[in-house]
């Protein structure tokens, strides 16, 4: 996962040393920040509502805070839950609604510049063999 404010990859840290990547939460959604973006990134991170601590990590429907560990769930996505209403129709005049779009197997938001990404990083490792 990218940094949430730059796109900075992260890469693997020094053996035997902790990641200087910061995990947190914004809009209920984890998100990983690069250690330079840091500063600028705590004035957006949430804040746990016990110690006011950014040290919050979200996982499966719930946000906990890693320092005084209060659990709370975590509010729904309003945009995957919404039902369309029923007495929204669309215009007599409106084109028919397009076909689904065929779904392939890459996971979301993988595309060519990941592509090329892990390219350039398998040939840093293996050297062109």
């Amino acid at each position: 996962m990218p940094c949430y404010r730059c796109g900075t990859r992260q890469a693997d840290p020094e053996p035997g040393k902790s990641s200087p990547w910061r995990r947190g939460v914004i809009s209920e959604h984890q998100v990983l920040v690069c250690p330079a973006c840091q500063p600028a990134a705590l004035a957006d991170l949430m804040r746990c509502v016990r110690c006011g601590s950014a040290y919050l990590i979200r996982r499966l429907d719930q946000v906990e805070c890693l320092d005084c560990r209060l659990i709370r769930d975590a509010a729904p996505d309003l945009v995957a839950t919404q039902a369309p209403t029923a007495t929204t129709a669309p215009p007599a005049h409106s084109a028919p609604p397009a076909p689904p779009a065929q779904e392939s197997s890459a996971a979301p938001g993988s595309g060519s510049a990941l592509a090329a990404e892990v390219a350039r990083a398998l040939e840093r490792v293996l050297g062109g063999r």
